[in-house]
């Protein structure tokens, strides 16, 4: 039986979703001004091909990433769709095996693109043991055209990222690994549900540099479990120690929902006091890492040098397309944006059955994929003019038509601006996911503020929803 969830328009029916799912249920979330035809259509039935879903995706970047769900244990502060299984071995092939299906249905689709960057993330990609690693490129990944590929991101985590794994990465040619550190207080490592120790992450780490993949980053995130100051003072002292120190950091406040916290810290705390200790603790975070070197390139990618996240970079700078394979992928092609099935039994089923994974997908109009640009574009300290219009009809220059929004946040002392680029001034970029509202459809900002949900027919309410 398939779950049938009424959109309420807020948080309540992401958790929802969430829970349903983690209890294997199917589900299928509809309007709630659905009709009763479309209520009863069935999960998953998208009456669209590989190939319409792909058609015309020819002008931006083309970006594959690849879902790994597979956990050891899940953390208090995570709500992506993981799969902790006490003996992962056999269902990680299974897993595989409905990849590589996926990834020979999308491929006719995508014949003649070239992929510029792969990222391979969940979950923990690093479960995968030295031979699952080799099928992964073999079987998956080489279905598509890496002829021009210039990043391969690998996600790794302690407790499963062995010398030998990594080394199988580097061979295949992952040049940026990525490892989820969180936190480097013992403390804060076990109220999180996390079994590593410090001394653990550091040997992860210094094995990552030694394989030789030259990119290394790790992933901070501020104020998890009610993080004090002297917690994030000795993960930033951990940092500091490390030798080399990574080439980049990705530095996040804490996410104040339901479903990321742990209930007793969440209803043991105002949800605005618990950001505003989040975003105090970054701040203090970024400050530390100013002094070794890094510069912000993002709202919460943090590189030194010229190490650029070039993934990342393609998918909001360059509103690149993204092929999202396996459970929960969110895929972006010129069309649309679809949603593979979030629960990984229920995408292995459909797979495995010779269905499309796709539960969701909403049209894209030429006015919606402007403003996704834009709310992406603008979440990096600095747009570049010429680079941003160099996608759209030559002459058209679309930023033009935002002249007021940009002008109300130069008023405000929120940006700069001259004839080449818009920039954050350092103390705005931490924030730069509120102030990119202004660039929301009306449409969407209703929503946001809980205005008027009944009269909102959004057929493609969800365009926007990687950002609300």
């Amino acid at each position: 039986m398939t779950v049938v969830i009424i959109d309420n328009y807020d948080s309540f029916t992401h958790n929802l979703a969430h829970r349903v799912a983690e209890g294997g249920r199917s589900f299928r979330v509809v309007r709630n001004n659905a009709t009763l035809e479309e209520i009863g259509q069935p999960e998953g039935v998208t009456g669209l091909t590989p190939e319409e879903l792909w058609d015309g995706s020819t002008v931006f970047p083309f970006n594959l990433y690849i879902h790994i769900p597979f956990c050891r244990q899940k953390c208090s502060f995570c709500y992506y769709s993981v799969a902790v299984v006490q003996d992962d071995t056999q269902v990680i092939w299974d897993y595989l095996r409905c990849l590589e299906k996926e990834a020979r249905r999308y491929r006719p689709a995508v014949a003649g693109r070239k992929v510029e960057t792969v990222f391979v993330g969940g979950g923990t990609p690093s479960r995968l043991d030295e031979e699952q690693i080799h099928f992964l490129f073999d079987r998956v990944i080489g279905q598509f055209d890496l002829s021009e590929c210039r990043e391969i991101t690998y996600e790794c985590s302690p407790d499963s990222a062995t010398r030998d794994r990594i080394r199988v990465m580097a061979e295949r040619g992952v040049n940026r690994l990525s490892m989820g550190v969180q936190s480097l207080d013992p403390e804060i490592l076990r109220k999180s549900r996390r079994n590593d120790s410090p001394d653990e992450v550091v040997t992860t780490y210094d094995n990552m540099v030694a394989s030789g993949v030259p990119n290394v980053n790790i992933d901070l995130i501020a104020g998890i479990e009610r993080e004090a100051f002297d917690n994030m003072e000795r993960t930033m002292d951990a940092v500091a120690a490390l030798d080399p120190v990574p080439t980049q950091i990705t530095l996040f406040t804490l996410s104040v929902r339901e479903g990321s916290i742990n209930r007793t810290t969440l209803r043991a705390e105002e949800p605005s006091d618990l950001f505003r200790r989040s975003l105090a603790l970054y701040r203090y975070a970024k400050r530390r890492m100013a002094a070794l070197g890094y510069w912000q390139y993002s709202r919460n990618l943090f590189p030194r040098d010229d190490w650029i996240f070039h993934y990342q970079d393609n998918h909001w700078g360059k509103n690149g397309y993204v092929l999202a394979l396996g459970s929960s992928g969110y895929s972006h092609s010129h069309g649309y944006t679809y949603l593979n099935t979030f629960n990984y039994r229920q995408y292995m089923k459909k797979v495995e059955a010779g269905e499309s994974a796709v539960e969701k997908h909403y049209p894209l109009t030429a006015e919606e994929s402007l403003r996704r640009h834009l709310v992406l574009a603008m979440k990096h300290t600095e747009l570049d003019i010429d680079t941003f219009h160099s996608f759209y009809p030559p002459g058209s220059r679309p930023l033009d038509r935002f002249d007021t929004a940009f002008a109300a946040l130069e008023d405000l002392g929120i940006i700069t601006r001259d004839e080449r680029t818009i920039r954050y001034r350092p103390e705005y970029a931490d924030l730069t996911d509120r102030f990119v509202r202004l660039f929301y459809s009306e449409e969407a900002n209703g929503r946001i503020r809980g205005e008027r949900r009944q009269d909102l027919h959004l057929v493609r309410r969800d365009a926007f929803g990687f950002t609300v």
